[in-house]
């Protein structure tokens, strides 16, 4: 690994030492997240990059105008909720939902509201979930019993 000498603000030192306290790393792997973190959003394609800016910027405008934050009070968080669907509904694609071939596919069925349920929940229990080896096992099963039926279709003479 190759050091490197940056200058930084003091107000800004103060809030990296802050957040490295708080999360039990040192300064250096608090400032290599943060910035990963950010190169990560740089990847994103423009669409997904707006949405997750406005995401980020919506809690305090929520707690601005309602006093209170969204996950300790039921109106803060209906309209946290409702700041959400409105952003995506700005930018919600036209046509038809239906996904065709899906490469990565773990689980049967189309129903977007369902891959979505599914993937959320996936999600909070391992953040990691899209890299995990369960992840790759569940695909390569999905893949086989598909593979298998296609095979039975094919040889089914009725």
């Amino acid at each position: 690994m190759k050091q490197l000498k940056v200058a930084l603000p003091d107000d800004l030192r103060v809030r990296l030492d802050a957040a490295s306290e708080k999360s039990g790393r040192s300064v250096a792997e608090e400032i290599r997240l943060r910035v990963e973190r950010t190169l990560e959003l740089d990847s994103m394609d423009g669409p997904t990059r707006e949405f997750f800016k406005g995401l980020v910027l919506m809690p305090a405008e929520i707690q601005r105008e309602t006093g209170t934050v969204w996950h300790k009070h039921a109106g803060a968080w209906a309209a946290f909720r409702q700041a959400i669907l409105s952003r995506l509904k700005r930018l919600q694609p036209q046509g038809a939902t239906a996904f065709g071939a899906r490469p990565h596919q773990s689980q049967p069925g189309d129903d977007p509201e369902e891959i979505g349920i599914w993937a959320e929940s996936h999600l909070w229990e391992n953040p990691n979930f899209t890299t995990s080896p369960l992840r790759k096992a569940m695909e390569q099963t999905h893949r086989e019993i598909a593979d298998r039926y296609q095979g039975k279709r094919k040889g089914d003479k009725s």
